[in-house]
């Protein structure tokens, strides 16, 4: 039987292996070593590597989140729980309502009103009616009506709007039944 030949190592295999035990050496201490608190922040999170399984039930406690930095959307629904209600406050300054109206003739003359300083009819169906105020950001209604009040009277409608340049003026179009520009007697209120 013949011996076996006794195999010696090149230097390159020598190298290699020392090379691998070297690299294999390193990553293990890197896993043994403990991590110092502290240590990993936001610059070293890649973006999504924090997901909800990697968490630690509890872990995550409101004194741990810095205040603002989590939305309404962001928590599931049913996670905020309202508090006990706190003592009513004070209560505040009685409110003030501006109420101005006028019944305008269809001539374009003021039957009665409060706060109108004077109205006029502008073209057909089209009258301005101006107030002791501003009353550019006021609420306008109008409608047709008699001016007496009684029942009746002629058909039609009422649109009104802001009178341009006129900060305390209202524009007023009255129209017949069938849509058309026609002289009608309206009821104006302005609620301010």
């Amino acid at each position: 039987m013949r011996a076996l030949p006794r195999l010696r190592p090149s230097p390159a295999l020598v190298v290699a292996l020392l090379a691998l035990l070297v690299a294999l050496g390193d990553t293990g201490w890197a896993t043994l070593e403990q991590i110092r608190p502290n240590s990993v922040g936001t610059q070293q999170l890649r973006a999504g590597a924090v997901t909800a399984p990697k968490i630690k039930t509890a872990a995550v406690t409101s004194n741990k989140i810095r205040n603002r930095s989590i939305r309404r959307a962001d928590l599931a629904p049913g996670t905020l729980r309202p508090g006990p209600a706190g003592p009513a406050g004070p209560a505040g300054p009685a409110g003030t309502v501006t109420r101005l109206w006028g019944i305008i003739n269809a001539s374009g003359s003021i039957a009665r009103g409060v706060g109108v300083t004077s109205a006029g009819r502008m073209g057909l169906g089209q009258y301005e009616i101006i107030f002791a105020q501003d009353v550019q950001n006021c609420v306008y209604q109008a409608t047709v009506g008699d001016p007496t009040n009684l029942t009746g009277g002629t058909v039609g409608f009422a649109m009104t709007g802001r009178r341009p340049n006129n900060v305390a003026g209202v524009r007023v179009n009255t129209r017949n039944a069938a849509g058309g520009a026609a002289d009608r007697n309206f009821h104006l209120l302005v609620v301010c």
